[in-house]
């Protein structure tokens, strides 16, 4: 029997709730939300509080409708453009945004964050509200177009997150090369890139519908840092314990790294 070929993440959609549902809520028969939700949250955490990192300004460009990996970046860049593919995502966002009925329940999220040490001024803060506020904008983008915003221009940013979409848009090295240069192209001489990736991955199931993943490793990775003119500031690789069908990758890897200079030439 031949096996569907993988959908792809930004050409074929994707039921962002299931999506959701299945690899960021709190359900313990499928278990993902140690790895890709409190793993990610305690190492943005612990990078941002030390307090080196601030400024105005942060771009959000992650898969899904996501957003536990902003709350504490939200204390050290105060305006934060999200930026997603596909409209089912902005929608699935702006119910949250707006309070809307079935708007998907980020508690799980909020309760761990709010574990976390702080500073005596964000103690009484809702952690959600707070957040809430410093989302500015959420915007379509398109990765094919020269403005990838268009008509709205963006300016870059002092620090761009990005989670789970490069290697979910990439066929092969030198596509997940392009559009990782197109979206630092919008991150300041300076700035600080926020990535979380899945190492020696190829797929990942929604339902029924089974979506490509670009199969790289930690050294690709780094290399790419290194080609692209970044310095990296911490990097830390997570061995996966979940044994599933529903994806196969291996490792989660978090990256933080300062963009030192500017890269012209496409592969």
């Amino acid at each position: 029997m031949d096996v569907p070929k993988a959908k792809l993440y930004h050409k074929h959609g994707v039921n962002t709730r299931h999506l959701l549902q299945t690899y960021f809520s709190c359900d313990r028969d499928t278990g993902f939300g140690e790895e890709t939700l409190n793993f990610i949250m305690k190492k943005i955490h612990d990078v941002l509080a030390a307090g080196n990192f601030k400024g105005k300004t942060a771009y959000d460009f992650c898969i899904a409708s996501l957003i536990h990996q902003l709350y504490t970046v939200s204390y050290c860049y105060p305006q934060i453009t999200i930026l997603k593919l596909n409209d089912t995502c902005i929608m699935e966002l702006n119910k949250w945004l707006a309070m809307r009925t079935g708007a998907f329940d980020w508690t799980h999220a909020h309760d761990f964050v709010k574990g976390l040490p702080c500073s005596s001024d964000q103690e009484n803060l809702n952690k959600e509200e707070h957040l809430k506020t410093c989302i500015k904008r959420v915007l379509k983008f398109d990765l094919q177009k020269a403005n990838i915003t268009d008509p709205e221009v963006l300016e870059q940013a002092d620090c761009i997150i990005t989670s789970g979409l490069l290697e979910s848009v990439s066929q092969d090295q030198n596509e997940y090369i392009k559009y990782f240069r197109c979206i630092t192209e919008y991150l300041k001489p300076r700035g600080l890139l926020i990535l979380v990736g899945y190492l020696n991955a190829s797929y990942y199931k929604v339902g029924e519908d089974r979506y490509h993943i670009f199969t790289y490793d930690e050294c690709f990775l780094r290399q790419n840092f290194a080609n692209e003119g970044f310095k990296i500031h911490s990097c830390e690789v997570l061995d996966s314990k979940i044994q599933s069908d529903l994806t196969d990758y291996k490792q989660v890897i978090f990256v933080t790294a300062i963009k030192e200079c500017l890269v012209s030439k496409l592969p």
